[in-house]
């Protein structure tokens, strides 16, 4: 069970982090630091999250550029039912909005399984996590000090970000999941200009605090060698010189020096290096200026739970004929209930599913894993075309090794039909090859010494019969193999032939 907390909770906290950059100075008596760490003892809740993506095109943009714009501003992301239970199961649901589709999914997270299901799927898919530690081949890994470690991290980072410019309290009555709340309002906003001060200024404090910055490492070493002895690897030989690496209060001693040294060098030379940045690449004063800025408020309860966000981010983008844009604009808006309340995740399961883990869907199974029509079908055949295949031959090929007699080009049967994700088939009694066309199903029939092929049920005469070479690959004629399995065949004027497949 420690499994799937240890995998949730961290994020709460370092997504605020990475999102707000405000430190631990009290506010108006309000202390900003439990603010950003109270969620580390959520254990249960439930939650709403929409995000939205906002492009403004640069001035004299082109009409196919403008799709680009058009497509960014239809993407978002709503999750109407996000269920944190006590045992670290996850469950959601929402919709992902993209061009004029709106398409329902919804997904489960327990100690087992990842599965994930969407409006037209067949049945859900999943990715085993039971045991991944086995799997990716990792030992010594404890899930307890993983937690312990990244709340370790979040208290470092936030005892010692400073405080932007702008940041203001104030107690208000906000709505949350339909009822009116007493919260305090933490509002906050940073522009570009300052991301590089308060980053000077982050950099000082941890510099200053030993103590911190000694505990931290220390939580590092606890987290990190188990790891390292678990993996069988010459410990001693790792860079801490007469130090043998067991020995933990000498190798702290020493990691805390060396990087300290490395955070006070950088001190030294933080501004002439901004400088030269800005010299060497001009766009980042653009990026890192007045009109990048982020614009946070966090609503929190008596308990300095993060009750509702409310993010808006938008940065200003130098002007570019690769990147039209004048400025990317992102929106969060959240609303958490029920903290640490009675909740329960809508479990999904996997009986007749489709494991990610062992897999591999040719790109006919995947559309055929949802129905025809739905769209998520749509979707993955008309916009993001994944039965779109592309093979090019050369004139004196070393793979396909294409035989051209009398004007006509033939290849090994199976190398093409493979690689337009084909199955092929021997058929010994008949001593035929059946060839299954993945995005269509059709069925074609090659006959060894035979001059005629049955393309989806069509007799179709060869210019000659099916023939075998000295290394046992069947030929066939190029064209008649590439259409039968929807491709179009296509010589340039340099003798290089191109098959494709929409």
């Amino acid at each position: 069970m420690r499994k799937m907390k240890a995998r949730t909770k961290w994020i709460v906290p370092f997504l605020a982090l990475l999102l707000i950059l405000a430190g631990c100075q009290t506010v108006g008596g309000f202390d900003v630091n439990k603010a950003l760490l109270g969620d580390l003892d959520v254990k249960s809740s439930e939650s709403s999250t929409t995000l939205t993506l906002s492009a403004v095109p640069a001035v004299g943009i082109r009409a196919e550029d403008q799709e680009i714009v058009d497509l960014i501003n239809s993407i978002s992301l709503t999750l109407g039912s996000v269920k944190l239970q006590d045992n670290g199961n996850v469950s959601a649901s929402g919709i992902v909005g993209y061009k004029q589709l709106k398409i329902p999914f919804s997904f489960y997270v327990d100690q087992a399984n990842i599965v994930f299901t969407a409006e037209g799927a067949k049945q859900p898919f999943y990715f085993p996590i039971q045991g991944y530690e086995d799997t990716l081949g990792i030992e010594g890994l404890d899930q307890t000090k993983t937690l312990e470690l990244s709340k370790l991290i979040s208290q470092f980072v936030v005892k010692n970000l400073p405080n932007p410019g702008a940041i203001t309290v104030a107690s208000v009555s906000e709505s949350v999941y339909g009822q009116q709340t007493s919260l305090t309002k933490l509002h906050t906003e940073i522009t570009g200009e300052e991301l590089p001060v308060l980053l000077k200024s982050f950099l000082r404090s941890i510099s200053k605090d030993t103590e911190g910055f000694t505990a931290l490492i220390s939580g590092l070493y606890d987290y990190l060698y188990p790891l390292l002895e678990a993996s069988g690897e010459d410990l001693n030989s790792l860079g801490f010189g007469e130090i043998p690496l067991d020995d933990k209060e000498g190798v702290v001693t020493v990691a805390h020096d060396a990087a300290k040294l490395a955070v006070d060098a950088l001190l030294l030379v933080y501004d002439k290096q901004l400088e030269s940045l800005y010299e060497s690449t001009p766009e980042l004063k653009t990026v890192l200026g007045k009109d990048t800025k982020l614009t946070v408020d966090l609503f929190v309860d008596s308990g300095f739970h993060v009750r509702k966000q409310n993010i808006d981010l938008n940065v200003a983008l130098p002007a570019s004929e690769d990147l039209p844009l004048q400025s990317i604009n992102v929106k969060l808006v959240s609303e958490t209930w029920n903290v640490n309340g009675p909740v329960t995740a809508d479990p999904i399961s996997t009986t007749g599913g489709i494991d990610f883990s062992s897999a591999q869907l040719t790109p006919g199974e995947t559309l055929r894993s949802f129905e025809q029509g739905s769209a998520v079908y749509n979707l993955l055949k008309d916009d993001m075309g994944i039965t779109s295949k592309s093979l090019m031959i050369a004139p004196d090929d070393d793979y396909y090794y294409p035989i051209v007699d009398n004007g006509t080009t033939y290849v090994p049967l199976r190398y093409i039909a493979e690689d337009l994700d084909a199955t092929v088939e021997w058929d010994a009694a008949n001593r035929a090859i059946n060839v299954t066309d993945d995005v269509y199903g059709d069925l074609l029939v090659f006959k060894i010494g035979s001059a005629q092929a049955q393309i989806a049920g069509t007799t179709v005469k060869l210019p000659q019969p099916v023939f075998v070479d000295e290394y046992g690959d069947a030929y066939v004629p190029l064209r008649v193999l590439a259409q039968g399995l929807h491709a179009t065949v296509e010589v340039d004027e340099d003798g290089y032939i191109w098959i494709d497949r929409p």
